[in-house]
């Protein structure tokens, strides 16, 4: 999807009565030429002055190089391949985890270890391979808690990793985002329960920007 930069401007223009109609030629604040002016009504008496505002608005869209719908000044991982699924940032999606946890609990259940080993395995299968743990929920809860308990599920997702599976944790970072980027809208159950999940983000590339 392509991002666009939003450039307006307001002309305001304070037209009054003269004996004949008027025109000028006046530049706006977006630099465009306008031509202002009135009908002549034959009736200087009933003439009474107006205002007449003209509005100009321009989208000037954002240069996106790789075309994954992150302008290049957001993109942390440029040059990304086409048709890759990418986060907020730019940067690959390798997968994506669906993780049950209790209600206010963070500890990872052993019936998900499957699904992470398979990270894991990726992992091994690439030395050069850094990832980011992004943890995410839904809408549930205020704002400032749910980013305190996405960083606590994402560090616990990282820690399966480092300790049952020992991979390198200056590999891996765990990043918990709260409910900021949601999947879908928060609307239904089962959109919320699609926005609780876990991204594992290839970050190899990653820049500052």
């Amino acid at each position: 999807m392509k991002k666009y930069l939003l450039v307006f401007g307001i002309g305001l223009f304070f037209v009054g009565c003269a004996d004949k109609p008027m025109a000028t030629n006046v530049v706006d604040l977006a630099g465009n030429k306008t031509i202002v002016g009135w009908n002549d009504s034959n009736n200087t008496n009933k003439c009474k002055p107006k205002v007449v505002i003209k509005e100009v608005v321009k989208y000037k869209p954002l240069k996106d190089s790789d075309g994954d719908g992150v302008p290049d000044i957001k993109d942390k991982c440029p040059n990304t391949p086409k048709n890759l699924a990418v986060d907020h940032n730019g940067c690959p999606i390798i997968t994506t985890l669906r993780i049950n946890f209790d209600f206010n609990k963070w500890n990872v259940k052993k019936i998900y270890y499957p699904e992470i080993k398979k990270v894991a395995e990726i992992l091994k299968a690439n030395p050069n391979l850094k990832i980011e743990v992004a943890g995410h929920t839904d809408n549930i809860g205020s704002y400032k808690y749910n980013l305190l308990l996405s960083q606590k599920r994402a560090q616990a997702v990282k820690n399966v990793l480092v300790k049952i599976y020992h991979i390198n944790p200056k590999r891996i970072i765990a990043k918990g985002y709260g409910e900021k980027y949601p999947l879908v809208p928060n609307t239904t159950a089962t959109n919320r329960a699609l926005n609780r999940r876990v991204e594992i983000i290839n970050i190899t590339n990653w820049k500052r920007n």
